[in-house]
């Protein structure tokens, strides 16, 4: 048989038994591509399709849900990925690598590369220009889904690429993602091994929440700004420089309680105490409110109060889906967009109202993990009616009675603030 055809039928093979499978077949897959490099082409006459050992001999194997798109047959899916084997060039893995990418055979690329890794730490080198360079390409192109799925597919094996996580911290910039963009920077500083690393990603990361506190602050959004921070504090991303621009923001929109409430906290700052020091003495210079006064009197009068149930040191809410759904969700100022279990959420009377966005990789506590993300028509937490949200749905397991996480994605949408006291959410759009 043909050998470059034999290679292809380990690949057809690998997308069915998944990426197990692929690990298994790993030492098979190396041996074939050193065949194929020195293999002159032949005829294609005896190709044929794999099929399962515990099916039937007509089940094929490159049946895959990320394979086919809608309206697409197997076949379609088969003929461009022989051909790609069909032309011989002298550097036949880079070429290969360089033409699964342009036809969207991501999982298979995958498998070249991983075999390249191992075999050849320049070979290796060369194919990784080449995935960075396709990632900006599709980047540039706006290009989401393709993206998406390509560097699922490469950080599910290497999820400690620095270069990688940089790259998808600048995608979800550029989309608008910016809770997202911080989980990114987190992944990235929590995986950079070298001094060299650490300094290049927390720069990074400073030049991205100086742009955007730029851009919030001349919009006058200081909501979204606050709420950002919070986000960055959750992460153990925060710095005194960070939470003085907190403490200016909270100013700036009218909560003089808790900007004094950080000044205070800055003043002996080795950085930013003498700033916060002068910011401190104006305001109380300036205000003839009691700025020891309790967040009930000061911060949320007239906010809305929505019930809680406490679960240990956590807390549920109550939400509603398309009026049809009662969810429960655990408050999770840590979580960039609210979460469902997959089990919770094919359990929805509203499940086909949801419309599927996008695939992407989630921070979880267990690591990282690839998730479906979905707009549902409209969601009501307390009397607020929110349209065309987000959420997530995620393969994970919570205590009993629980659906998921309610994430900043939502909740930054308001002026939140939990009272324990009461067990309540304090909500307010002012």
């Amino acid at each position: 048989m043909n050998t470059r055809f034999l290679f292809v039928l380990v690949f057809v093979a690998g997308v069915s038994v998944g990426w197990l499978g692929k690990a298994w077949m790993r030492p098979v897959v190396s041996d074939l591509v050193t065949v194929a490099n020195d293999s002159p082409d032949s005829s294609n006459d005896d190709f044929q399709i794999a099929s399962s050992s515990t099916d039937a001999a007509t089940t094929p194997l490159t049946d895959s849900p990320d394979r086919l798109t809608p309206g697409q047959t197997i076949a379609e899916v088969q003929e461009p990925l022989q051909q790609i084997f069909d032309s011989s060039t002298d550097s036949p893995a880079i070429d290969i690598f360089k033409r699964l990418l342009v036809n969207r055979f991501y999982y298979d690329a995958m498998i070249v590369y991983q075999e390249q890794f191992q075999r050849d730490s320049q070979s290796a080198a060369e194919l990784k220009m080449v995935l960075l360079e396709h990632l900006n390409k599709l980047s540039g192109a706006r290009s989401n889904s393709d993206f998406m799925e390509l560097i699922d597919n490469y950080l599910s094996v290497y999820y400690d690429d620095i270069d990688v996580l940089l790259l998808l911290a600048d995608f979800n910039q550029k989309n608008g993602r910016y809770f997202e963009v911080v989980d990114g920077y987190l992944l990235a500083r929590t995986y950079a091994y070298t001094d060299v690393d650490r300094q290049n990603v927390l720069a990074r990361f400073n030049d991205f929440v100086k742009g955007i506190d730029g851009v919030f602050t001349s919009q006058k959004n200081w909501l979204s700004l606050i709420n950002l921070y919070a986000h960055i504090e959750t992460s153990g991303l925060m710095t005194s420089t960070f939470q003085y621009r907190q403490a200016i923001a909270h100013l700036r929109s009218g909560d003089e309680y808790l900007a004094t409430e950080q000044l205070r906290q800055l003043v002996s700052d080795s950085l930013v105490g003498e700033a916060a020091s002068i910011e401190l003495n104006r305001l109380i210079g300036n205000t003839s409110a009691d700025t020891t006064a309790s967040v009930d009197s000061f911060t949320w009068e007239g906010s809305e109060a929505i019930a809680l149930q406490q679960l240990g040191n956590q807390y549920l809410v109550d939400l509603t889906l398309n009026r049809l759904d009662n969810i429960k969700l655990l408050i999770d100022t840590g979580a960039s967009i609210t979460t469902l279990s997959r089990e919770s959420f094919q359990s929805l009377n509203s499940f086909a109202d949801a419309v599927e966005q996008e695939r992407r990789l989630f921070r979880t506590a267990g690591g990282v993990a690839q998730g479906t993300v979905y707009s549902v028509p409209e969601l009501t937490l307390g009397t607020y009616q929110l349209t065309d949200t987000r959420i997530a749905v995620l393969d994970f397991e919570l205590k009993p009675g629980v659906d998921g996480l309610l994430g900043m994605n939502i909740l930054g949408q308001f002026r939140f603030q939990i009272d324990q006291e009461n067990a309540s959410l304090l909500l307010s759009r002012e």
